[in-house]
């Protein structure tokens, strides 16, 4: 099965997904390193998601890291899905 290309909503999405995950890490001032270590997820990988070089993460990434960072998978989507923020 050939995977189809991701279409710009998804990557937009996927960067939101990104940045989210970066703020509630940095927010519960956490190193990339420990939410690594506690989610079972490579380093490389979270960085991937959260600088947004990996616009569509596994799922099982996203369950893994929300889980370090006490987020519901519920709560995630709904703020990745909200419209960005308009820059100030």
């Amino acid at each position: 099965m050939t995977r189809q290309p991701i279409g710009e909503a998804e990557r937009r999405h996927g960067q939101q997904l990104g940045r989210i995950l970066a703020d509630r890490r940095q927010a519960s001032q956490r190193s990339a390193a420990d939410v690594a270590r506690a989610s079972d997820v490579s380093l490389d990988a979270v960085r991937s998601l959260e600088t947004g070089r990996v616009p569509t993460p596994a799922f099982l990434t996203v369950a893994r890291l929300a889980t370090a960072l006490s987020m519901s998978l519920d709560e995630l989507h709904e703020q990745a899905s909200r419209p960005p923020a308009e820059p100030r």
